[in-house]
């Protein structure tokens, strides 16, 4: 094949074409420059130096030309490559938004699956059969189910309203006839009463005759019984009295309307500050945030040139993304300046844009090449956020492949690493892990006992470390060495977290409770025994002056327990071991030291524990501390665990701190009367403004800036919903209420009410008269 053929691009050309006849030129001047062919004469040399020269001046003008067209050629090259990368520079921002697209996409059917896995109120309802339905409207046959729906709703709700209708006409009618029935009672039990005094007034009416001779005239003993007894009545009031009585009713009532009513509003009404009731309940419902946990993890490979270590992030991304499971949790790779791209000659590798470098990295994994590895490894650092992953050279990604056993291998690992994280925070913001398919039920069940057994978040916790000896030795210890050495750095690295304070104590003849299992001596083991089920009533709450909760953060106890000479060692019976752990409360530790001998030939315990004595004891509690704490077992390195600790509390307050707003919401909805001060306005305004923020901070992978936000509107939402004033108001019902005013404002209204209705009717009387007169 000739280069004709394999150069078709027409800039090219004409390079080869002045190449060519370059070539052709210098052969030429070659075989005239051949010794062989040189003549003797003196006149031919100078005619074939003339020659020579003129050949070599157009051989001269020739390489000039294809340096020329080279350089042309040249600068067409670099266009050529500029454009290329401006190119894929398009293109990998085009990649960029097609995986924000399928983020989007995924966002959107998950967001559609809620939607239609939504339990709607209108499926309950005691709707009649739709055959029945169609019977009566047989206009809906050809309708959708949908407004098929609608028209049965609207359909019993019209049949609703006049049922109610019917039943409010009923009910009138009901109340009509009890009324018309008591009003008859009464006229029979009247009636009853008007016989009896009749009855009784007849009694004294004498027998009326007329006599004719010796006979009495009944006429004449009518005419002495029509002459009864006239009664007189009471003497009119004089207009003065009148005019008095009026003024002094007067009087009463404006007192009353004009400063007894606006002292007594002034003095017992109550102030309600203006509350956001649909923020707090859209909060509570989760509509107002999602949480989502974006974690950014930097790729850093140093061994690769650029577009390898690009299409090996592009391949691993598509891998993790299709192995999530969980779209509130996801991972995101990002190259890092570790990574050398060698393009047109020059470093190519762009740095991170600034929204991108505030977020926290979660992670940082460093590809190493190894030519006497067949498969990757890898290897996570305990002390740091960084995965080393061995790779053989031969498993680099091509461009063309669109996935390699290597981008497959690190997303498996990084799966394993937060497959735990993952599942707890799922658990948290849903209540159980059923929607992973990939956690197993021991995973599962793991994540619920850890959670259980961890004391609730707080801002600040006391620990307590105790030593208890049954005797009077050891009477001292090197607890603040101990402390400095094993629990200080892990309460450094906890400090994002929460704050802590520590405080310790030493009782001397702590003696079990009267109540607890006493050691029993184990002759296979050689050491007195605990049975665990004797545990629980190890700690002798009456006697041991254990440190309850100081201030407002709550107390996690340490008890580093010396036994007795002659009950030494002492260990639990079922797994030999000397520590256990209670949950939400804390960890005892039985420490057996090396027993000498007295004068008396006595065993004892040392006087003194040394720091070293305590290093096992501290140790066990340093992990007791992680557990109760709640932070994951998994993974190895402790620096991830605690940033895992940091996402699973951020997530903790923020449903708790939303929790509280909706239970507010609720409590001043359904207490129309309870006082609603300004402080409480100002820490739910400060709740809700720092929720907002913990939410876009968790947006934008900003997790310890997110749990600083949740711890805020955590402490304000408690502080709101358990303010003095609105929590002794529950206790105030309306009952108690009445039963203050009746009994002092009945006495007292009664009268007033009565003269002013006598008052009344006396004006309207006067007002008749003389309307009748006139």
């Amino acid at each position: 094949m000739g280069i004709s053929e394999i150069v078709a691009d027409e800039s090219l050309l004409p390079v080869l074409q002045t190449s060519a006849e370059t070539l052709v030129q210098c052969q030429h001047l070659l075989t005239i420059l051949n010794p062989d062919t040189l003549p003797n004469d003196s006149a031919e040399l100078r005619e074939l130096s003339l020659a020579v020269s003129k050949q070599q001046k157009r051989l001269f003008a020739l390489l000039a030309q294809l340096r020329g067209q080279n350089r042309d050629a040249i600068f067409r090259v670099r266009d050529t490559k500029q454009s290329t990368a401006e190119a894929r520079q398009e293109i990998d921002r085009l990649h960029l938004q097609l995986q924000n697209l399928y983020y989007e996409q995924k966002h959107l059917t998950g967001e559609i699956a809620a939607c239609e896995a939504y339990d709607h109120k209108y499926l309950s309802l005691p709707l009649i059969p739709v055959e029945e339905f169609l019977e009566l409207h047989p206009e809906h046959r050809e309708s959708s189910e949908h407004d098929l729906m609608i028209a049965r709703i609207e359909h019993e709700h019209a049949e609703r309203e006049k049922l109610e209708q019917a039943r409010q006409e009923l009910l009138k009618r009901k109340q009509g006839l009890i009324a018309e029935n008591k009003k008859r009672k009464n006229d029979l039990a009247n009636l009853d009463q008007d016989l009896e005094k009749f009855i009784d007034s007849t009694k004294h009416v004498p027998t009326m005759t007329i006599k004719t001779g010796d006979q009495e005239s009944p006429q004449a003993s009518a005419s002495q019984v029509d002459q009864p007894s006239v009664q007189r009545a009471p003497p009119p009031e004089t207009p003065a009295a009148l005019q008095t009585r009026f003024r002094v009713i007067a009087a009463f009532w404006a007192v009353i309307i004009f400063l007894g009513f606006p002292i007594w509003w002034k003095t017992t009404s109550i102030y309600r500050a203006s509350l956001p009731i649909e923020e707090m309940v859209d909060w509570a419902d989760g509509k107002a945030c999602r949480p989502v946990f974006p974690l950014e993890i930097h790729l850093a490979t140093p061994s690769m040139q650029y577009f390898e270590a690009q299409h090996l992030l592009r391949t691993t991304q598509h891998t993790l993304d299709d192995l999530n499971e969980f779209a509130a949790h996801h991972l995101r790779l990002k190259l890092t300046n570790g990574t050398t791209a060698v393009h047109n000659g020059e470093d190519s590798l762009e740095n991170a844009t600034p929204a991108e470098e505030t977020a926290d990295i979660a992670l940082t994994v460093r590809l190493l090449p190894r030519d006497d590895l067949a498969s990757p490894r890898s290897e996570l650092h305990a002390a740091t956020t960084q995965l080393d992953i061995f790779y053989p050279p031969s498993q680099v990604p091509v461009p063309s492949s669109s996935n390699s056993p290597l981008s497959t291998f690190i997303a498996a690992e990084l799966q394993r690493l937060y497959g735990e994280e993952k599942a707890t925070i799922a658990h948290i913001l849903s209540g159980n892990t059923a929607g992973l398919d990939s956690t197993s039920p021991q995973l599962a069940e793991d994540i619920d006992r850890r959670l259980r057994r961890s004391m609730k978040y707080a801002e600040t916790y006391h620990l307590s470390f105790s030593l208890f000896t049954p005797r009077s030795e050891p009477s001292s210890w090197d607890i603040e060495a101990a402390v400095k050495e094993y629990v200080t750095p892990l309460l450094q690295a906890l400090s994002p977290i929460s704050n802590f304070t520590v405080d310790t104590q030493v009782q001397l003849y702590a003696n079990f409770a009267p109540t607890a299992p006493k050691p029993e001596y184990d002759e296979s083991e050689a050491a007195w025994t605990l049975k665990k089920e004797g545990l629980s009533a190890f700690v002798n709450a009456a006697e041991w002056p254990l440190n309850p909760s100081i201030g407002n953060g709550p107390t996690i106890n340490f008890i580093l327990y010396v036994p007795d000479p002659s009950q030494s060692p002492l260990i639990v019976k079922e797994n030999r071991a000397s520590s256990w752990m209670v949950p939400q409360w804390g960890g005892v530790f039985l420490l057996n030291p090396p027993l000498s001998n007295t004068e008396q030939g006595d065993r004892s315990n040392p006087s003194h524990l040394s720091q070293d004595s305590l290093g096992p004891a501290f140790m066990t509690f340093s992990h007791q501390l992680l557990t109760l704490l709640g932070t994951p077992s998994t993974p190895a390195s402790l620096p991830l665990r605690l940033q895992t600790s940091i996402r699973i509390r951020a997530a903790t307050l923020l449903l708790s701190a939303s929790s509280t707003m909706g239970s507010l919401a609720r409590l001043t909805e359904s207490l129309p009367s309870i006082p609603i001060p300004a402080t409480v306005a100002t820490s739910v305004s400060t709740t809700l403004s720092h929720l907002a923020a913990s939410c876009a901070h968790l947006r934008e992978g900003r997790f310890g800036a997110a749990l600083a936000s949740a711890r805020v509107a955590e402490t304000e939402a408690e502080r709101s919903f358990f303010e003095k004033s609105m929590v002794g108001q529950v206790y105030f019902p309306d009952e108690h209420k009445v039963a203050v005013y009746l009994p002092l404002l009945g006495p007292i209204g009664v009268p007033l009410v009565v003269g002013l209705l006598k008052e009344l009717k006396r004006i309207a009387a006067r007002r008749k008269a003389t309307g009748t007169a006139s």
